[in-house]
């Protein structure tokens, strides 16, 4: 899997070591290549996910000719070990592999965060994009993370047999409902008021977020008491704790800043809240789902698709009266809320859990290679469903040696 700048810790830099982790969990190779900016060690073995970064020569976070040729180097030393090149984000890095997929002969997949990294790559006039564009577009598959995504891809006249429909997807197995005892144990722990209506909200703090929104949306919520915690930072953080001082309202949020373990907090909490302008697929929002919170979240993107079968309370974004209308629906109805938080964890359980998604992966990945004639030189699983009970026990040691890349 190739992942650009994956030490920066973002939502699609997670979401692929989480899917490369969930492939390695389930016998099939994955490893993960990335360009290495901040001078991180060049191989680093995480929870059994190889992990390459490389460098440029000169070195230079915009050596894109460096880079070019530090992956042709490395990925043609490792053909042998992969079969598909799985390119996470829709970015100069991602497009420069794609000239070397064709070199060694591999199929090659672009996966896609938003609509909006779509309408840049088409309409930016400057030199870099104008060179990149075109070998984006020649990516054998384009992995479309919502229906949003896809739809934006189709009105620039790509085939639709290019274009897959795949979510992200969570652990179900680490992200699992708490119990009522355990809620109130959490609130205690973490210093949260234990009577209160507890809303979390979980992401970076930029404008594009919405936290803002929320915070507007707060002083309409006087009875019961709701307290809101924002866990994540950003460069936007200081104009939000002056808004909340502005509104009178700082002493019932809770700005935590970075966390790397989200689930204490989803444990203490009783809904979720994400009132974002701007997404493909939030890991925050499966995250939260598959911990059995209730949720509300706006009309975009892939939130539209996790929600709209009633699992989730959707609203508009930029509507102050909207989200607080649902925050007061989920803050003065506790069977709601249990009626919500089962939906969640049950649309997770059905439609977005690992199982389910490297599965659907595998399905793509084996009709890429299909398309090309590239069958693998072994029969390797990750070019089968893992749920499959055709595998004997010569496919199995097969698939030891050879990866989605």
């Amino acid at each position: 899997m190739i992942v650009p700048d994956f030490d920066r810790t973002g939502g699609y830099e997670r979401q692929a070591f989480f899917l490369a982790r969930a492939h390695v969990r389930r016998g099939i190779p994955a490893m993960l290549v990335t360009n290495n900016p901040w001078h991180n060690p060049p191989r680093e073995v995480r929870d059994g996910v190889t992990i390459h970064r490389l460098d440029p020569t000169p070195r230079h976070r915009s050596n894109w000719v460096g880079l070019y040729r530090s992956f042709l180097r490395f990925l043609s030393s490792h053909r042998r070990d992969f079969d598909v090149l799985h390119a996470h984000a829709f970015t100069f890095l991602s497009a420069s592999c794609v000239p070397i997929a064709r070199i060694l002969k591999k199929p090659i997949l672009v996966k896609v965060a938003t609509e909006q990294d779509i309408r840049e790559f088409r309409t930016r006039k400057e030199f870099s994009f104008r060179v990149f564009r075109p070998m984006l577009w020649r990516a054998d598959r384009f992995l479309s993370l919502s229906r949003a995504i896809r739809d934006e891809f189709v009105s620039c006249g790509v085939d639709e047999k290019r274009i897959a429909l795949v979510p992200n997807g969570v652990d179900s197995d680490h992200f699992v409902p708490a119990t009522s005892r355990e809620r109130l144990e959490a609130k205690t722990t973490l210093g949260l008021p234990r009577d209160a209506i507890t809303f979390l909200f979980t992401g970076r703090l930029v404008q594009r977020k919405g936290v803002d929104v929320l915070l507007e949306a707060l002083p309409s919520l006087a009875s019961p008491d709701v307290h809101v915690v924002v866990l994540g930072d950003g460069d936007e953080r200081p104009a939000l704790e002056a808004q909340a001082r502005t509104l009178g309202v700082s002493e019932r949020v809770t700005f935590v800043g970075e966390d790397p373990e989200v689930r204490p907090w989803l444990r203490a909490c009783d809904a979720f809240v994400f009132p974002s302008r701007l997404e493909g697929l939030p890991n925050a929002l499966l995250e939260a789902m598959s911990a059995g919170l209730p949720v509300i979240t706006t009309k975009i993107g892939g939130c539209i698709d996790v929600c709209e079968d009633g699992s989730g309370l959707l609203v508009p974004p930029d509507d102050v009266a909207e989200l607080a209308a649902a925050m007061h629906r989920f803050a003065t109805c506790p069977e709601t809320r249990r009626t919500y938080a089962a939906a969640a964890r049950r649309r997770i359980e059905t439609t977005f859990s690992f199982d389910r998604i490297v599965g659907r992966l595998q399905d793509v990945y084996r009709a890429a290679l299909d398309e090309r004639g590239s069958i693998p030189e072994s029969a390797s699983m990750h070019v089968r469903p893992m749920s499959s009970p055709r595998h004997s026990s010569a496919d199995t040691a097969a698939a030891k040696s050879r990866s989605p890349l």
